[in-house]
């Protein structure tokens, strides 16, 4: 026999847990505004309002044709507004239109539990987008609230009480933690799921073609590019951390890109020290790592190129954790062919910068000799007036780096590598151009180097004979402080007020403002070492430090082990939360006193007040009635007068011997 689905009270939503329940709606679209289309959030913001003036009864619930038009419309409308057609960033929005259009049509319980589990996915497609510490917290939060307007649909219509409901939610969140933690270090890692592309999220960071005027604008940034943990701590000299990322050895109209990547890298390692160190990268949407060169040992996932770029075969779509080996010492592509000599001296039109390649000319003729002319290059730079600036002037249309190098004389890092490497080309020396880091900032807190995009640079790299590509870098000319101490002390006053205030923070003398975010600093480094970058490889190490020989029946005996304590002890807390509360020993005397009159017959009525029980009780006992008042009253202050003296030892004896004068009256 079919059963009718529930109506009447029973189906309806409690107040409180329906006002829980737009809490809620508010609390997990919120974030969402920050990666989908506006429109989507306002759309969930018109549903949420919709559904208030539903109960409070000044519009009606949208009839069929409305909801296919919202249906219809809102899918259109994802379509159009997504870059990329069936992408992640659609498939997120469809989800969170659908929670908007469900709580406007919410009706009865049944709908609010489908709300509810929508809310979880919901939070749950957040960390497709960010992993932060800062979003962990907040979607910790955000899960409570989801969690206590379940608990809310689960109580009577007048016992819902939001806070209490919280409470609850905290609690059963913190009893599932333990069996989360286990879950996480020993169930077998797997792709996570926001590795997948989303458009029109790409992060900041170096591309694949620049000008030279594009690095200047990621000084406007103090987002985090990388952070690094040296195995025996950072070099002693701020100069010695380029981090190499990115080759650029095609220059066409101006604009310098990267070539094709070939394999078979020649090192030459010779007496170079390495050491070791780990990167944790932040999400690029790019497929090169950063490290010092040359690397010489790195994870399995890269490949290097015989320009010593680091790539990996997918893009890097959240933070990445990798172990590296450097020999700073190692001479590298000492060997060049024929093909890679005329790839590294190609300008696609020699007269492009006319002035330029003029004075390089004569300047390489007067030297004669390939490491006297680099040189003569950067005396040149130290002997005219040049200036580092982050707001370079505009170099008009016409041949750019003429502009530069004979008449603005101002630029950034990669203006003077870009001129340099264009002066060696155009005498037939191979050169090129390399994009990435220079520096960072040590964390005395966890005692790791973290690398901002303030910390973006760009220098040359030129080939000579019998010891392969040796870099140069022209900033060292113009502005030694910014290679010897890092960006803060090559700005001048105006590009300093070009920086937020934050970057300017950072910059300045270390107060309480500066380990303020040392703190920060080290908490989001951990989040990321322990938390988003404990990934399999991370896992098995940890495991094997644990555990010795990793097999699949000692890790899964091990897990269940765990699993069962972690729920053994919840139950344990819970048994011992739940008995009986120490009580007044007052109370226990008159329960005593109760159950013994019970079993001769004396029943204690719907009611009845202590002292009338006793009173009654002593009436039938036979005791006289100035002893039974005397000892009710005795009785009702010890139990209801907070200001009256402990008559604890005179109710116990009293109430021991109306119990015996009880007994006998019986007999």
């Amino acid at each position: 026999m079919a059963t009718s689905r529930p109506s009447g009270i029973e189906s309806q939503i409690p107040r409180n847990a329906l006002a829980l329940l737009m809490v809620a709606q508010a609390a997990v679209v919120a974030p969402h505004a920050l990666q989908l289309s506006p429109w989507i959030i306002v759309m969930c913001f018109v549903c949420g309002c919709w559904r208030t003036l539903v109960y409070q009864g000044r519009w009606a619930f949208p009839s069929r044709a409305v909801k296919a038009g919202l249906v219809v419309f809102g899918s259109i409308g994802v379509v159009l507004s997504s870059t990329g057609g069936f992408s992640l960033e659609a498939f997120v929005s469809l989800l969170v239109l659908a929670f908007g259009f469900k709580l406007v049509e919410m009706k009865s319980r049944r709908d609010a539990y489908v709300v509810i589990f929508l809310a979880y996915f919901v939070v749950a497609a957040e960390f497709l987008f960010d992993q932060s510490l800062f979003v962990a917290i907040y979607e910790f939060v955000a899960v409570i609230i989801v969690t206590a307007a379940m608990v809310g649909l689960n109580q009577m219509r007048t016992r819902v009480r939001p806070m209490a409901s919280a409470r609850l939610a905290l609690s059963l969140m913190m009893q599932a933690l333990p069996l989360t933690v286990v879950l996480f270090l020993f169930f077998p890692r797997v792709m996570p799921l926001w590795s997948v592309p989303v458009p029109g999220n790409t992060p900041i960071g170096l591309q694949e073609e620049i000008e030279p005027g594009d690095l200047a604008g990621l000084t406007q940034s103090d987002a985090v590019a990388f952070r690094v943990v040296f195995d025996d701590g950072p070099p002693p000299f701020y100069r010695e951390l380029y981090w190499r990322g990115v080759v650029y050895n095609v220059f066409e109209n101006g604009r310098w890109r990267m070539a094709p990547p070939q394999f078979g890298a020649d090192i030459h390692l010779g007496t170079a020290e390495q050491g070791g160190y780990e990167v944790m990268l932040e999400p690029t949407a790019q497929n090169w790592l950063y490290g010092l060169t040359v690397p010489t040992q790195f994870d399995n996932r890269a490949r290097l190129t015989r320009d010593m770029r680091l790539i990996t075969e997918d893009p890097v779509l959240s933070v990445t954790r990798y172990r590296l080996s450097s020999a700073p010492g190692a001479r590298f592509g000492v060997t060049l062919t024929d093909a890679e000599r005329d790839f590294e001296t190609y300008l696609p039109d020699v007269n492009e910068n006319p002035r330029l390649a003029a004075f390089a000319r004569d300047l390489y003729q007067r030297e004669g000799d390939v490491g006297r002319f680099a040189e003569a290059l950067l005396d040149h730079i130290r002997a005219e007036p040049y200036a580092y600036t982050l707001k370079p002037p505009d170099l008009g249309d016409g041949p750019r780096l003429d502009a530069f190098w004979f008449d603005t004389r101002s630029g950034f890092c990669a203006h003077y590598a870009s001129a340099f490497v264009y002066a060696m080309r155009s005498v037939g020396i191979p050169a090129r151009m390399v994009g990435g880091y220079l520096g960072g900032e040590r964390n005395p807190l966890s005692d790791h180097i973290v690398v901002r995009q303030y910390d973006a640079h760009a220098w040359a790299e030129i080939w000579l004979e019998g010891q392969g590509w040796r870099r140069f870098d022209p900033t060292g000319a113009v502005a030694p402080e910014r290679v010897e101490q890092g960006l803060a002390a090559a700005l001048s006053s105006q590009d300093r007020l070009s920086l937020s205030a934050l970057t300017n923070a950072r910059f300045g003398e270390q107060g309480l403002v500066g380990r303020l975010l040392y703190m920060f600093d080290s908490v989001d480094h951990n989040w990321n070492m322990f938390v988003v970058g404990f990934d399999g490889g991370v896992q098995q190490q940890f495991l094997s430090r644990w555990l010795g020989d990793l097999t699949p029946a000692r890790v899964g005996l091990t897990m269940l082990a765990l699993g069962a304590l972690c729920l053994g002890l919840t139950g344990l807390i819970l048994f011992v939360r739940r008995r009986p509360k120490s009580r007044h020993p007052v109370v226990r005397f008159y329960e005593r006193f109760v159950a013994r009159a019970q079993r001769l017959g004396i029943q204690r009525q719907a009611g009845e007040t202590p002292g009338a029980f006793v009173r009654r009780a002593g009436l039938n006992a036979g005791v006289e009635p100035e002893l039974t008042e005397r000892l009710a009253r005795q009785l009702e202050a010890a139990l209801y007068d907070p200001e009256a003296t402990d008559e604890g030892d005179a109710v116990r004896a009293g109430l021991r011997r109306l119990a015996l004068r009880m007994t006998f009256a019986t007999r």
